[in-house]
C-alpha cells in the first residue's frame, strides 16, 4: 500500500492542493517574472547553433504534436518540445538561477517552464493562476529536492550534476497541467527519478576542448520529468517514495548527504521563490563575481584600448577552466572569462556574447589576450568549502593599477541560509 506519511507524498499533496489563493502576492509575481525570462532567454537562443542542430534531430525523431516551440516551427508531441524548448531557453546560459549564500544550485526556468509550456495545448486552455501555480508547485519540490541532497566538498569534488535532478521539477509542472492528482504526482515523480540523465558536471570536457554542448543537461531533464507523466497516464507504475530513506534519490544523484527535513520543513510558508536570481551576463555564473568586479571599473577608464593589463584574482577553479581565450563553440564562449571581459570593454549586446561573429573579432581576442587569471588563497578556500565563486579584478592603465571590488557574490543572489530570510545583494 502508498505510504500516505513519506516525504514524497507530502510534496506530491502539497503539489495537488496548491491553489493560487494560498500563493502570497510576491511570490506569484516573482514566478511571473521568471517565466517571461525563460521565454526571452528561448527566443533569444532560438538563432543559437547548438539548439539548431538539436531542433534537425528532435524533428526527425519526435511525432508532430499540440505543443508549441519556441523556435517558430511545427508543434511537437510534448516529450519533444519539453527538450526543445529547454535547449532553447539555456542555449545563451542567460537563464535563471537557484542559489542559496552564492552557490548555485541549477537553472530551474529552462527545465520547468519547458515542462508547463509542454502541457499548452495538450487539453483545453490553461488559465494563468493554472500555470502559474504549476510552476510555484515545481519550483518549491525541485529547490527542497537539490537542497536537500547537497553532497560534502569531498563528494562534489567526485559526482555532480548541475540540473538534472530537475526532471523531478518539470514532472510536476507539467503533471499538475495534465490533471494530475498527489498519487499521480507521487508515481510521476518515481518514473521522472528513474528516468534522470546521470551527473555528469566532472565530463563537461573541461580540459579537452570544445566543451560539451549541453552544459547543464537542462533538455534532457525536461523530456524526462514530461515523458515520466506520459507514462502515468498510461498506467505506468513508477517507485513510490523516490526521496524517501538511504535508497532514495539522493543516493542515486551520487550525494554522500542527505537532510530530509529540508524537504518539508516550513512547506507553503518559507517559499523557495526567494532564492531565485536572473543573470546579469549570458555566461557561466561562476563568472559574474569577475564580471561585475571589471563592470565597475569601466567608468574610471577613457577607452579599453586604455587598458593595458586585466588581472582577476579568483579560485584555481576559475583559473584553470574558463581562461580559454580563444573559444571555438558557443558553449566554449560562454565559459571564457577573458572573452566575456572583453566583451563588457566594447559593450557588445548580451545576446551576440557567444556568437560566431562575437568570437572571431580580432579587437576582442586582441583585448582577451590581456586577461590574466591568478589563483587566490581566500578565493580558493570559499569556492572549495561554500562553491561561492568570489572574486576581484584589477585592472592596468598607463603603468598604474587600479585596484577593483572585491565581490563575494554573484549579482542578485540571496546571501543567507535556505531557512534564513532573504537579503538580495
Amino acid at each position: 500500500m502508498p505510504n500516505s506519511d513519506s516525504l514524497t507524498a507530502t510534496l506530491a499533496r502539497f503539489a495537488g492542493e496548491l491553489t493560487p489563493s494560498a500563493i502570497p502576492a510576491s511570490v506569484k509575481a516573482r514566478i511571473a517574472l521568471h517565466f517571461i525570462d525563460s521565454l526571452g532567454c528561448g527566443v533569444a537562443g532560438c538563432e543559437d547553433s547548438v539548439l539548431r542542430k538539436s531542433a534537425r534531430v528532435i524533428r526527425s525523431q519526435y511525432a508532430t504534436g499540440k505543443s508549441a516551440v519556441l523556435d517558430g516551427g511545427t508543434p511537437l508531441s510534448a516529450s519533444g518540445a519539453a527538450f526543445l524548448n529547454a535547449a532553447a531557453i539555456n542555449a545563451l546560459d542567460y537563464d535563471d538561477g537557484f542559489e542559496v549564500a552564492g552557490r548555485g544550485m541549477g537553472h530551474p526556468g529552462a527545465t520547468l517552464v519547458a515542462g508547463a509550456l509542454a502541457a499548452v495545448g495538450q487539453g483545453g486552455p490553461v488559465s494563468g493562476g493554472a500555470l502559474l501555480t504549476s510552476l510555484v508547485a515545481a519550483w518549491e519540490i525541485n529547490s527542497r529536492v537539490i537542497i536537500s541532497q547537497q553532497p560534502s566538498p569531498e563528494r562534489f569534488q567526485q559526482v555532480y550534476g548541475v540540473c538534472q535532478h530537475e526532471s523531478l521539477g518539470a514532472a510536476v509542472a507539467y503533471g499538475l497541467l495534465r490533471g494530475c492528482d498527489a498519487a499521480g504526482l507521487e508515481n510521476s515523480l518515481g518514473l521522472a527519478a528513474s528516468l534522470t540523465p546521470l551527473p555528469t558536471l566532472h565530463k563537461y570536457n573541461w580540459q579537452a576542448r570544445p566543451l560539451v554542448s549541453f552544459k547543464d543537461y537542462n533538455a534532457p531533464a525536461a523530456e524526462a520529468g514530461v515523458r515520466a507523466v506520459e507514462l502515468h497516464l498510461a498506467g505506468i507504475v513508477g517507485p513510490r517514495a523516490i526521496l524517501d530513506g538511504e535508497q532514495g534519490f539522493w543516493r542515486m544523484s551520487g550525494s554522500d548527504r542527505f537532510q530530509p527535513e529540508r524537504l518539508t520543513e516550513h512547506l507553503a510558508m518559507h517559499w523557495q521563490l526567494r532564492h531565485a536570481s536572473f543573470k546579469d551576463y549570458p555566461v557561466c555564473r561562476w563568472m559574474h563575481t569577475a564580471l561585475a568586479s571589471f563592470e565597475r571599473l569601466l567608468d574610471r577608464i577613457p577607452s579599453p584600448e586604455s587598458i593595458e593589463r586585466i588581472r582577476v584574482y579568483g579560485s584555481s577553479t576559475l583559473a584553470r577552466f574558463f581562461a580559454d581565450a580563444r573559444p571555438v563553440s558557443n558553449t566554449d564562449a560562454q565559459f571564457s572569462l577573458p572573452l566575456a571581459i572583453a566583451c563588457l570593454a566594447f559593450k557588445i549586446a548580451r545576446h551576440q556574447w557567444s556568437s560566431d561573429r562575437t568570437r572571431g573579432a580580432a579587437p576582442l581576442l586582441a583585448f582577451a589576450d590581456r586577461v590574466e587569471i591568478i589563483a587566490d588563497e581566500t578565493f580558493e578556500q570559499l569556492m572549495l568549502q561554500h562553491r561561492r565563486p568570489a572574486a576581484r579584478v584589477d585592472i592596468v592603465v598607463k603603468g598604474r593599477t587600479i585596484a577593483g571590488e572585491r565581490i563575494d557574490f554573484p549579482p542578485g543572489v540571496c546571501r543567507k541560509s535556505a531557512a534564513g530570510t532573504a537579503d538580495r545583494g
